[in-house]
């Protein structure tokens, strides 16, 4: 890749611990910028066992602790308001920190993604005037006052904004933001070079399923297991193939296994927990599945499963519908239902000739819409459009 930025030097801060969408989509920027001559240094979450700074680590960049706190909730001070005082000494503590980080390491530009984040920052970003991107992966809290009025400082403090989709441009417009660019993410796990020609039905007779992604309520994990268990009579070779976990979500997951034994479809569903490259499972999968029930603004693994040749069902959620084409590279539901589901599974499964083109055609718009190129190129032009102050 080219070095089109160097002499940039960029600063960051990443306040999650585990890898989600949020986390791994700064670090595909991270890289990317990287790749482009830029320097870059990531202030992380202090707590121990941060799967965020030892993938950072891993990945070759250099990290500095902040002792970040919580999500800034009032319910919660009113139940103990000594949390409180430990979120204002934390904001002068990673304030003080990311000051001194920033005196050091002579950044021309700091890149954000979190009000929480900024929140902490706040002090340090009052003194320093340094440009600030700010990439938007999630949409605004709209739900919560006080952290809506948070979101708006940042975007206030903000020189360029930038949004991962559609959906939440719009969104963070209608709640006062100015315009912003949209630059979709580029698939963590994506590597073209291992692409292979995938078959309807793996080696063990199979038709595998697969959903990757955080195990929770929210993702709709469980009209995805209700869905199965209304197919399991007609495709009594359907496997479902889960990819994701984390230490949140013990009590779910034993809620998700106890519906899937009830249901009968322990021999039918595999749980893999975290890994760090999802790409077999795709590979070897007819259909990628992600039924989220709550607005998601722009899913990673969409694009993972575009890249590996997989067409994906969807419900219509945030900014899902944005990557998908009709019953063409894949299905969008009619509603967030396990029998809307079983509709587009139907649909998707009963012609084997279909699905294949589908997944070419996935994979072609993978490399259209949302590859490595074209992820480069953007991020380039708002690092060179933002003038970086000096070193």
């Amino acid at each position: 890749m080219e070095k089109k930025l160097i002499g940039v030097r960029v600063i960051s801060a990443i306040n999650g611990v585990e890898l989600f969408g949020h986390e791994r989509g700064n670090i595909e920027v991270f890289k990317t910028l990287r790749d482009l001559g830029a320097k870059v240094t990531i202030g992380v979450n202090a707590l121990p066992n941060n799967n965020v700074d030892i993938e950072l680590k891993r990945l070759g960049f250099s990290t500095f602790k902040l002792p970040f706190e919580a999500q800034w909730s009032i319910q919660r001070v009113k139940k103990n308001p000594i949390v409180a005082l430990a979120n204002l000494l934390a904001v002068l503590r990673c304030s003080w920190i990311f000051h001194r980080a920033i005196v050091n390491f002579g950044p021309t530009h700091i890149h954000l993604g979190s009000p929480l984040a900024y929140s902490y920052l706040s002090l340090a970003l009052k003194i320093h005037t340094t440009p600030m991107v700010y990439r938007m992966g999630d949409a605004p809290p709209t739900d919560s006052p006080f952290n809506l009025r948070i979101w708006r400082n940042a975007i206030h403090r903000t020189t360029h904004l930038v949004s991962n989709s559609e959906y939440v441009r719009r969104t963070a417009i209608q709640a006062g933001a100015p315009d912003a660019t949209v630059i979709y993410n580029l698939a963590p796990s994506c590597n073209n070079e291992q692409q292979q020609d995938k078959k309807f039905v793996d080696k063990l007779g199979d038709i595998r399923l697969i959903y990757v992604g955080a195990v929770a309520e929210h993702k709709g994990l469980v009209p995805l297991v209700e869905a199965l268990a209304g197919l399991a009579l007609d495709y009594p070779n359907l496997h479902l193939d889960i990819v994701g976990g984390s230490r949140y979500d013990t009590a779910f997951r034993k809620h998700l296994q106890a519906l899937i034994s009830d249901s009968q479809l322990a021999d039918r569903v595999t749980f893999h927990g975290q890994v760090i490259d999802p790409s077999p499972f795709y590979q070897r999968a007819a259909i990628h599945l992600a039924p989220s029930m709550w607005e998601e603004p722009a899913a990673n693994v969409v694009f993972e499963a575009k890249c590996a040749g997989t067409p994906s069902i969807i419900f219509p959620s945030g900014g899902l519908p944005e990557m998908v084409h009709h019953q063409v590279d894949g299905y969008i539901c009619r509603e967030k239902s396990a029998d809307a589901l079983v509709e587009g599974l139907r649909w998707m499964l009963a012609d084997p000739v279909r699905l294949s083109r589908m997944g070419e055609a996935a994979r072609t718009d993978f490399t259209a819409r949302f590859g490595l190129e074209r992820f480069a190129r953007e991020w380039e032009a708002i690092y060179n459009s933002v003038e970086g102050a000096q070193p």
